[in-house]
């Protein structure tokens, strides 16, 4: 999959706004990675520490792209309409009792989100399913009247194109993206989550690096064409990006409509991930833009927009050029996400308590059960407990420290750990390198020798708590009190 890379200078395009375009995107939301390129060569690719540019992040809603090149593979072989009806494909899977709004749906609404469901059923709302996706979420009653006329996002839509794909072409949606399109890119082997009876979850759980996404991006900019071969059907990549239907409230951003199964705006249209992931295609200039993050807020898009537009557009002044493209290096090299609140990597009396004793916790987010935390030279030993599985973990201090977690898992295989003392407690910083999660604990020893721990993360599908803050306590051992 190597891309040439090039200076933004040499293509004509302004350092400087590049630069700004990256601050502004680490000052706004939390990116983790991302890989620009333009005219098909790479022009800006960087990680924020611990996130890298070589393990790769679940993709949430970006995983789309996916299911909407197959279903273009399966319309390509006549296999399957766009105005076919969705229970032709489905009637094994239906429940004794469901809407008769059903009987309405097609291949078109499932793809443009014009299903009229009225509830979202994402991952979240799949994982609580032990058996039998399919049939549950035809259950789910429908708002008949706005069946083609209105934007209702769900990624049932997503898992349901996907076991349809499967059944109309013999392979599922990995299959015939690993043969078409990954191995043919030299991805190697991606990983994308399946249900308990083994079929491609369509809407979310795609492995993926930034650079990987924005080769895709690049391959779609191509019409579907990558090294002389035609990946995808080249009409297909042109129907992807077309703007379909509006949605609600998102006038004022860059992506104001839903296309087949990505989103869509007059310069732009992407595919796009909870917590701020993208695949991003322009229409009007040759950029393709991949980036994984864990950001609340879903701004990187119309950034990026605004600041690719004027690194085209604002030619730097030439006598600053060479300058200007050192800076962006120098920015590349450096960046970094939080690291732990503290100012100090040895204890005092108040934290050295924490120490060398068996913690027992109370419920917690992480279903941490104990800990021992003991001192190894400059790096802090975290013997834990979770969820049943001893596993041992190393923390820098104000550096982080990459473990292989859970080396057969690839859904949460990496862990890297910062931390540092203050004068009453000790700060942990933990990025989850394969998903889009970086969370916070604190923990501390009160006037009662009862621990006290905090747990903060960046983003979440749990309810909300005050200040995106849970609060646990922990006892410790009666034969390890000291």
């Amino acid at each position: 999959m190597a891309a040439t890379y090039v200076k933004p200078g040499e293509l004509g395009l302004n350092p400087e706004k590049l630069t700004e375009m990256l601050t502004e995107l680490e000052q706004t939301v939390e990116i983790h990675s991302i890989s620009v390129r333009f005219d098909g060569k790479v022009i800006l690719e960087g990680a924020w520490e611990p996130f890298s540019l070589e393990k790769p992040q679940m993709m949430h809603s970006l995983s789309k792209i996916g299911t909407s090149i197959c279903l273009g593979f399966a319309l390509d072989e006549g296999k399957i309409h766009l105005e076919d009806k969705l229970l032709d494909y489905v009637r094994d899977e239906l429940p004794e009792e469901y809407d008769p709004a059903l009987e309405d749906l097609t291949i078109y609404h499932l793809l443009t989100m014009q299903a009229g469901s009225k509830e979202c059923c994402n991952n979240v709302w799949f994982s609580k399913l032990t058996r039998d996706w399919e049939t549950n979420w035809l259950k789910q009653p429908k708002i008949r009247e706005d069946i083609g006329k209105a934007f209702h996002y769900d990624s049932g839509c997503s898992y349901t194109l996907s076991r349809i794909v499967t059944k109309v072409m013999g392979k599922n949606c990995l299959a015939l993206m690993q043969e078409r399109v990954f191995d043919k890119m030299g991805f190697g082997e991606i990983n994308w989550l399946t249900s308990p009876e083994g079929h491609n979850t369509g809407g979310w759980g795609m492995y993926l690096t930034a650079g990987k996404i924005s080769a895709l991006a690049q391959l779609l900019l191509q019409k579907g064409e990558w090294n002389g071969e035609q990946l995808i059907p080249a009409w297909w990549t042109e129907e992807i990006g077309k703007m379909r239907v509006v949605i609600p409230e998102d006038e004022k951003k860059a992506l104001t409509h839903y296309a087949y199964h990505i989103k869509a705006g007059k310069e732009i249209f992407a595919a796009e991930g909870a917590f701020g992931q993208y695949l991003i295609c322009f229409r009007d200039y040759p950029v393709a833009i991949g980036i994984t993050a864990g950001a609340s807020e879903y701004l990187a898009a119309d950034i990026c927009l605004k600041y690719i537009k004027e690194a085209v557009q604002i030619p730097c002044e030439k006598e600053n050029l060479e300058e200007a493209q050192e800076k962006l290096e120098e920015k590349l090299v450096h960046l970094t996400l939080p690291k732990p609140e503290g100012d100090k990597k040895d204890t005092n009396e108040a934290t050295k308590k924490l120490l060398n004793k068996r913690i027992v916790f109370t419920e917690n987010p992480r279903q941490i059960e104990s800990a021992v935390i003991s001192t190894v030279g400059e790096e802090l030993k975290l013997e834990l407990t979770v969820a049943g599985e001893k596993k041992i973990l190393f923390a820098g201090y104000k550096d982080w420290k990459c473990n292989d977690m859970y080396p057969n898992d690839f859904t949460k295989r990496y862990h890297a750990v910062s931390y540092a003392f203050d004068e009453d407690a000790l700060y942990l910083s933990v990025g989850l390198l394969n998903t889009s999660y970086r969370e916070e604990y604190c923990l501390w020893v009160n006037s009662e020798n009862v621990v006290v721990g905090t747990w903060r993360p960046n983003v979440t599908y749990l309810p909300a708590e005050e200040d995106m803050t849970w609060k646990f306590t922990g006892t410790f051992e009666p034969s390890c009190i000291l």
